[in-house]
């Protein structure tokens, strides 16, 4: 039997993420595809989705990423939609990853890999970090979020 903790650091969540010239007719049927993976999942402003596949990865006997890439097939195969998935511990994670995919579309991002690739990203990739704190951050020497990160308060 897991530790309660042990069972959250996995990396679950997956951030699906549209090219921005999807249609929203397209959009809606890889949402829908969605669904047959995970009922929960949410709906994300400019074609993109949050997926919690925790329980789904049992249920179809497989890996995070091997999840994500029967996604990524099935959309591009039955909408034909090219997507990227981001898949982590959390949804801001998730979703920093599905923007700096890897080749083969997805980004996976293990719990005990998350700073060393949160760490080279620059400031204003973090979630609520705009352009106006992002300049400001960097008058401070703040480049990066590992740098952020390591800022005392």
């Amino acid at each position: 039997m897991r530790a309660h903790g042990a069972e959250r650091a996995q990396a679950t969540v997956l951030h699906v993420r549209c090219r921005p010239d999807t249609s929203e007719d397209a959009y809606r049927q890889v949402f829908d595809m969605l669904t047959g993976y995970s009922p929960v999942g949410q709906a994300l402003p400019s074609a993109a989705a949050l997926v919690e596949a925790r329980g789904a990865l049992p249920y179809f006997g497989c890996s995070s990423d091997q999840l994500a890439a029967r996604i990524r097939l099935r959309a591009m195969a039955l909408v034909g939609v090219d997507v990227h998935v981001g898949v982590a511990s959390s949804w801001a994670v998730a979703a920093m990853a599905s923007a700096r995919p890897a080749r083969n579309g997805i980004r996976l991002v293990v719990p005990d890999g998350e700073p060393a690739f949160l760490d080279q990203l620059p400031i204003e990739a973090l979630h609520g970090i705009g352009p106006v704190q992002a300049t400001r951050l960097r008058t401070f020497g703040l480049e990066t979020i590992g740098a952020l990160a390591a800022t005392r308060p």
